[in-house]
């Protein structure tokens, strides 16, 4: 007497694989004659529309396996239906369908678990399915690899970096073009963080102006992102993209070097901080000074706090070996110094770049030492003059013509300094009417560190 068995008809399809040899109707079709076939009732089936494979993360397989006590056996199509993981397959018919005396079978692979041969074949399959699924894997990873290695920066959904949009190239290709507006957004993103390094400063500005999509971890990416010179990342390796940069590399970098300077993006315009944190070391033992506050009383302005820079090893000297006497120094003291130290410096600096009161026209001057060169050539190829002698008189021309690119290169270099001069001390001018962001941006631009000990206090300068 024939045996009628319960039957579950499991049917999955992914998105890569909506082809009419792997549709739900095929499936089910192809499942139910089986069933038919061999007088099994179809009690239900169970769908998986769009899911991998890849993982038993599907809803209508764990559906089916919470209620296999009411089935005597699994029906698939095929044994990639059911799973393409060689672990998955083998859990699912060893501990789920046989634990609970529920046979499994294949269709196209005429697979059941009722004979060991059946038994051997399924983990033999199994491999292969799993074989299968690496070597698609590893065939889209190497395509994703060689794209990216060409320039084309991965494009997904309708997402696109700030600055860019979705263009296709001749040959139908998604690659990034620029965006007119939000270009201009990037753009100045950089430029205002090399002027008040603070991305909280960014923040306002752009909101004055009307930039949507003020976020500050967005900033914060936009700047360190190097897509904006023109590069593309796969991995941990960079890539020269086809796409057009937005910002320069000298600007990149700048923008990277005052990063650095926070490296967890800590905002220079919180109030709590002070002018010259991080730029501090004592002279004394050679540790960084820490900002130092205490109170005040003061029956007639009331309390208040006072703003001071110590050494650390001073401020815990339990810490250390040796007890550290560098001064402690007030914030209003040490800015005070700073702008009467600035001032002298940018006062030296310019009284020695302006020593040249009659600059020379160096393209006119280069041009009639060119005009000589030629003269000679052509007095040497006209026989008037001898080898020897052209060769001695082309030396001179050419000593003399590397002498005036050296001093206009001096003179470039001095009218560079005298510009960078005069943009500092208008900004002296107007140093007490700055935010506390202001302050900050200009001291970063002009002071490399304090060094402060017993009895001095040295600055050393950016330029």
């Amino acid at each position: 007497m024939i045996e009628v068995k319960r039957a579950a008809l499991y049917v999955r399809y992914s998105t890569h694989n909506q082809d009419d040899n792997y549709s739900v109707a095929i499936q089910l079709e192809r499942t139910k004659l089986l069933c038919a076939s061999k007088g099994w009732v179809v009690k239900d089936d169970f769908i998986d529309p769009a899911y991998s494979g890849s993982n038993m993360e599907r809803p209508a397989l764990q559906e089916m396996l919470t209620r296999l006590d009411e089935f005597d056996v699994v029906v698939v199509y095929r044994l990639d239906r059911l799973s393409r993981s060689q672990r998955d397959t083998m859990t699912l018919i060893q501990d789920y369908f046989l634990k609970n005396n529920v046979d499994f079978v294949s269709v196209s692979e005429t697979l059941d678990t009722t004979t060991a041969f059946g038994m051997a074949m399924i983990g033999i399959l199994a491999v292969f399915a799993e074989l299968e699924r690496a070597t698609i894997t590893e065939r889209l990873q190497g395509g994703i690899d060689k794209r990216i290695e060409a320039g084309y920066r991965l494009i997904s959904g309708n997402y696109m970096p700030t600055g860019y949009k979705k263009g296709k190239d001749n040959e139908g290709r998604n690659i990034l073009i620029v965006d007119e507006y939000q270009s201009k957004k990037v753009q100045r993103i950089f430029d205002l963080y090399e002027q008040y390094h603070s991305i909280t400063k960014i923040q306002e500005i752009l909101k004055e102006e009307g930039f949507s999509g003020r976020r500050f971890m967005t900033i914060r990416h936009i700047l360190s992102n190097r897509l904006y010179i023109g590069e593309v990342q796969r991995r941990d390796k960079y890539y020269k993209g086809i796409h057009e940069p937005l910002i320069t590399v000298e600007q990149f970098d700048r923008v990277q070097a005052l990063l650095a300077r926070h490296p967890k993006g800590a905002n220079v315009g919180k109030a709590k901080e002070s002018l010259f944190s991080s730029l501090i070391t004592c002279g004394w033992c050679g540790e960084n000074y820490m900002t130092y506050s205490y109170k005040v009383k003061n029956k007639v302005k009331g309390d208040y706090y006072v703003r001071s820079y110590l050494c650390r090893a001073r401020r815990f000297p339990s810490e250390y070996e040796e007890k550290c006497t560098s001064q402690i120094i007030k914030n209003s003291t040490l800015e005070s110094l700073f702008i009467k130290e600035l001032d002298e410096l940018l006062e030296e600096r310019q009284t020695k770049t302006i020593s040249v009161k009659r600059r020379t026209n160096f393209d006119v001057a280069l041009k009639k030492i060119d005009e000589k060169i030629n003269r000679l050539i052509d007095l040497y190829e006209d026989g008037e003059l001898d080898k020897e002698t052209l060769n001695t008189r082309l030396e001179k021309r050419k000593k003399e013509r590397d002498e005036l690119l050296n001093r206009k290169t001096l003179e470039a270099q001095e009218q560079a300094l005298n510009i960078e001069i005069n943009d500092i001390q208008n900004f002296l001018l107007t140093f007490d009417e700055m935010d506390f962001i202001e302050k900050r941006a200009l001291v970063e631009k002009v002071l490399k560190s304090i060094t402060i000990g017993p009895s001095e206090i040295l600055f050393e300068w950016n330029f």
